[in-house]
């Protein structure tokens, strides 16, 4: 008989993937407007006024919108020296606060976020660019990604792993 999951751990795993996506083509277009940008400028002697500007815009989000596939399936850097010292019971105990903690940063970082993005939106503030765009545009992905890794972070804490615990690191599904 199939696991049947919560609807929250559903959309949870739903928006993580749909992240995961989203910075696989931000990538792709970083790539594709970097690459126009060397044509342009070194074969055709036509600098463009807009790939940098586009490059770091999705930089941004392809960073805020892969963060909580890397909070989630444990790829960020960890010293793990002390925790592989302890018992695996005292292991797991540390490993969950270390995921409380790390919600409690990441919630505390989307709240400071959203302010600022939503200070954004109220003051109509613009980038300073050669085309400029309104900042929030820019800025909301922020405040998504610490989001999530915030739920990611406590859904980490809350069902932590048995069979990959011992070794500090979570165990999601495959995208």
């Amino acid at each position: 008989m199939a696991f049947i999951r919560p609807a929250a751990v559903q959309g949870l795993d739903v928006l993580r993937a749909a992240g995961f996506v989203t910075s696989k083509l931000a990538l792709a277009a970083i790539v594709m407007a970097y690459s126009f940008e060397v044509v342009s400028r070194y074969v055709f002697n036509a600098p463009t006024w807009w790939s940098a500007e586009l490059v770091s815009y999705l930089l941004c989000v392809l960073v805020f919108t892969m963060m909580p596939h890397v909070t989630a399936t444990g790829g960020q850097i960890a010293v793990t020296v002390v925790l592989d010292l302890l018992p695996p019971p005292r292991r797991r105990l540390a490993m969950r606060i270390i995921y409380g903690l790390g919600c409690v940063a990441c919630a505390a970082m989307a709240y400071f976020a959203s302010g600022e993005t939503a200070r954004q939106i109220a003051r109509s503030i613009q980038m300073m660019a050669a085309y400029p765009i309104p900042k929030w545009w820019v800025s909301i992905w922020i405040g998504i990604g610490f989001a999530l890794s915030a739920v990611e972070f406590l859904r980490l804490a809350v069902q932590l792993p048995s069979s990959r615990a011992a070794n500090g690191q979570a165990e999601l599904p495959e995208l």
